[in-house]
């Protein structure tokens, strides 16, 4: 089938390519795009266990391409109800020889059919068993039993993906009430938040969101805002600011001013878009590095920073996230963080606040980078901190620290 061979090209160009996901797709003509979408994002987000099936049925690992039809086939038996498990073979050693693989379609066939047969067993150590069952790199696995214990690091890892968006009311053209309201009106299926609702997207609110009547926001997004406590007549600097969410959100708050920075020219582009089409006032985009001074942008009552990270409190949602993140990453990743923060302490007025936020859920990352600069810096005390922990029904993994400079 036609699908199969999208699937095929747009994991060659994640995997062998080294492509983002969402990148790869953008190719993929429409009417084939759901299923597609669908079966590169669960391959994906399984990828991890199903390298660990083929290493346990396959004497030696498969070459690159040869491996990626061997995923696709392994993801079709085990997670499309829909295929029975003789036809999903036979799609895919079909799919082997369109893309020129004829001669592998004996081993192709002989590898998924033992697989349907007798299946694999898993490992006994409990960090590997937890890696493979969740499909979450060995290395992060033992890092989160270490800093969350074997119990929780299984219970947050194990739940389920959660598929439905969370979108809010622009508070400057009416409340979320107005918004169920019109939801109802329309005959969307949502849940409620506490501001705003979860919902599948479809193209019914298109119309709205291009009006900027909505917007996506996660809700620990829209929690790292409201914890910055902005007042009316406030100055706000967000040093990190693609795609703009936060700072939108922020001026929607309160009467305030923002200046958003970003390193690239399209990022601070995103920016200005998306202040534009929720009609924000009060917002100005400038290209800047976060991790140098500018003298001349003046002080500020808030700082946002809303760190560059390894993201793997969103991996559920953006899987191919385990593909690119390695462990050696994190160290460097962790010294552009403390360099921003350290630069935003120059920045805050007396009494101000920074608000250090990251999507991720290394403590390497969070709440060692927040303890390391309090202790080199005594004129700031720590007001907060949350950790949040992906919970299958719309949190995501996601940090929040408040810091305060002392009057």
């Amino acid at each position: 089938m036609k699908e199969d061979l999208y699937v095929y090209d747009t994991l060659c160009m994640i995997f062998r390519d080294g492509r983002w996901g969402d990148r790869a797709l953008a190719s993929v003509r429409e009417d084939s795009r759901a299923f597609v979408t669908n079966a590169v994002y669960g391959i994906l987000s399984k990828n991890v266990t199903l390298e660990y099936i083929i290493s346990s049925i396959a004497q030696k690992r498969p070459k690159n391409q040869i491996s990626i039809l061997l995923k696709m086939g392994l993801y079709y038996i085990d997670y499309m109800d829909s295929l029975p498990n003789y036809a999903a073979v036979d799609r895919i050693v079909e799919c082997a020889s369109r893309v020129g693989k004829g001669d592998v379609k004996g081993f192709i066939n002989a590898v998924l059919r033992k697989y349907i047969d007798k299946g694999i067993t898993y490992p006994k150590d409990k960090a590997e068993n937890i890696s493979v069952r969740t499909s979450t790199p060995l290395w992060l696995v033992k890092k989160y039993i270490e800093q969350y214990g074997i119990e929780q690091c299984e219970r947050f890892l194990g739940v389920p993906k959660f598929t439905k968006q969370h979108i809010r009311p622009n508070l400057r053209l009416w409340n979320k009430d107005d918004l169920y309201s019109r939801l109802d009106s329309m005959n969307v299926d949502y849940v409620k938040s506490n501001n705003g609702c979860f919902i599948s997207w479809s193209k019914q609110l298109y119309g709205l969101f291009d009006q900027g009547l909505i917007t996506i926001q996660s809700p620990t997004s829209m929690m790292c805002c409201e914890s910055s406590d902005v007042k009316d007549g406030m100055r706000v600097l967000d040093m990190c600011s693609a795609p703009g969410g936060k700072a939108v959100y922020l001026s929607e708050l309160a009467d305030i001013t923002v200046k958003c920075c970003d390193n690239r020219q399209h990022r601070v582009d995103l920016i200005a878009s998306y202040a534009e089409r929720m009609k924000s006032s009060g917002i100005e985009c400038v290209l800047s590095d976060a991790t140098v001074f500018h003298v001349e942008y003046g002080a500020f009552d808030r700082v946002m920073c809303d760190v560059p990270c390894s993201g793997f409190g969103v991996a559920m949602s953006k899987p191919d996230i385990y593909l690119r993140r390695q462990e050696s990453d994190i160290s460097s990743l962790a010294a552009v963080q403390s360099r921003i923060l350290r630069n935003a302490a120059k920045y805050v007025n007396c009494g101000g606040r920074i608000i250090y936020s990251t999507c991720t859920t290394l403590r390497e990352e969070n709440e060692d980078i927040v303890d390391g600069f309090i202790k080199d810096n005594n004129h700031f005390n720590l007001v907060s901190q949350r950790n949040f922990l992906p919970d299958g029904k719309g949190v995501d993994g996601f940090y929040i620290a408040v810091i305060e400079r002392k009057a």
